[in-house]
C-alpha cells in the first residue's frame, strides 16, 4: 500500500463498515496515515497490502501495524491485523489473495484482535490459531436500571433522546445488586496517574507474559497519544495499584464513556496478585460512579474475574494468531502472550470514529 491509496481505502472502508458516514475525509485521511505510515517500526515490507481489480481499482485491503514482541530473551516482529476489507459484491480472489501473504512464517507472527467469523475462516486456511479466552468480553454491572436503560436507548432508535440517565437513577434503588466480593487481605490503593508514570508501570508489568511487546518509553507515548485522542471512545484514563508501603502492585486503564461505563484496555499485575487488583480496580471504578464495567479477557486475569458475582462473558471477536515460530506457538500453548487492549484495536479510531 502507498499513501496515495488513501482515498481508496477510505471508500472501501466506508462501504464495508461505514455505509451512512457523513465524516470528513481529510480527517479520515490523515489518522489512516499517522497510524499505518508514521508508527515507530513502518517498514515497506511489513506494511498494509491492497489486491486490485482488472480495472486497477482497490478491492481488498489488509491494514498492517508492526509491533516488536519480546519472545523467549528474543524479539520477534508481530504484525496487527487490522480493518480486513473486500469491497461487497466483488471476486473473493482479492481478499484470498491477501490471505496467502499471511502463511506461517518462521521469523514473525501475524495475529488480530477482532477477526469476524469469515476472517477467522481465512486465518485458518493457512494454519492459524484460534485463542478463545482471548476472544472473550467481560461485564460487570454495578447499577442494573442504569445499565439496562442504556442498553435499551443505544439499541433502539425510537427511543434516541430518552432520559436514560435519569430513569436509570430513579430505578436503581428498586434493583439492588450483590456488593464486589473481595477475597484478598491487605489494603491497595488506587491512583489516577500521568502518562508518563503510565508508561513506567507498563514497562514494569509486561514481562509477566512469556510474549509481550518489546515497547520503548517513545513506542508507548505513541500509542497512547492515539488512545487519547479517540474520543469518541471515551476519556483514556491509567491508574496504579499500590501495596501499603507505597510498592507498586498493579495498573489498569481504561475508557470513562459518555453512557457511564467504564471500558477497560488493559491490566497488568505481577503473578499471584491478580485477584486482589482485579478486586481494587472493580471497586474503583465503582466508587468513580460507573454504571458498569467492561473489558476483553486475558487469561492471566479471568480466574480472578470469574470470581466476581454479577459478572457476564460473551464472545466479543476472534483472537486469531499465524505463525511458524517455536517461541511464540510455546507462548501461545501456554495462554501466555500479550494480546489485545493496547497491543490491539481497541484504541483505533476506525473502531469507534468516522461515522
Amino acid at each position: 500500500m502507498r499513501v496515495d491509496d488513501i482515498p481508496a481505502v477510505r471508500d472501501l472502508f466506508r462501504q464495508v463498515f461505514r455505509p451512512e458516514a457523513t465524516s470528513n475525509d481529510e480527517s479520515f485521511d490523515r489518522y489512516f496515515q499517522q497510524v499505518f505510515f508514521e508508527n515507530p517500526y513502518y517498514d515497506a515490507d511489513l506494511c498494509s497490502i491492497v489486491h486490485e481489480d482488472s480495472k486497477g481499482e482497490i478491492d481488498s485491503t489488509l491494514c498492517v501495524l508492526p509491533i516488536p514482541y519480546h519472545v523467549d530473551g528474543k524479539i520477534v516482529m508481530g504484525r496487527l491485523l487490522c480493518a480486513y476489507m473486500m469491497r461487497p459484491g466483488s471476486s473473493p480472489r482479492g481478499a484470498a489473495e491477501l490471505t496467502l501473504t499471511l502463511r506461517s512464517r518462521r521469523n514473525d507472527f501475524s495475529f488480530s484482535d477482532s477477526a469476524a467469523p469469515v476472517s477467522t475462516r481465512h486465518f485458518s486456511a493457512v494454519g492459524g490459531i484460534t485463542l478463545d479466552t482471548h476472544g472473550l468480553a467481560w461485564t460487570r454491572i454495578f447499577r442494573a436500571a442504569s445499565y439496562v436503560a442504556q442498553f435499551v436507548a443505544e439499541r433502539r432508535a425510537a427511543l434516541r433522546g430518552w432520559p436514560a440517565t435519569k430513569v436509570g437513577q430513579l430505578l436503581d434503588p428498586l434493583v439492588p445488586l450483590p456488593k464486589l466480593r473481595t477475597f484478598t487481605n491487605g489494603k491497595l490503593t488506587v491512583q489516577d496517574i500521568e502518562q508518563s508514570d503510565a508508561i513506567g508501570l507498563i514497562r514494569h508489568f509486561l514481562p509477566t507474559y512469556d510474549a509481550y511487546p518489546a515497547w520503548t518509553e517513545q513506542d508507548l507515548h505513541w500509542v497512547l497519544n492515539l488512545a487519547r485522542d479517540n474520543r469518541a471512545a471515551g476519556a483514556l484514563r491509567s491508574c496504579s495499584v499500590s501495596g501499603t508501603s507505597g510498592e507498586p502492585v498493579g495498573f489498569f486503564c481504561y475508557y470513562a464513556r459518555p453512557n457511564g461505563i467504564a471500558e477497560v484496555l488493559s491490566i497488568l499485575a505481577p503473578k499471584n496478585r491478580e485477584q486482589a487488583v482485579v478486586e481494587v480496580m472493580l471497586s474503583h471504578l465503582q466508587e468513580a460512579g460507573h454504571i458498569a464495567a467492561q473489558g476483553r479477557a486475558d487469561p492471566h486475569f479471568l480466574g480472578a474475574l470469574s470470581q466476581q458475582s454479577v459478572m457476564f462473558f460473551r464472545l466479543k471477536a476472534n483472537v486469531c494468531v499465524v505463525t511458524a515460530n517455536p517461541d511464540v506457538l510455546n507462548a501461545l500453548d501456554h495462554n501466555d502472550i500479550f494480546v489485545g487492549g493496547l497491543a490491539g484495536e481497541s484504541w483505533s479510531r476506525l473502531v469507534t470514529d468516522f461515522q
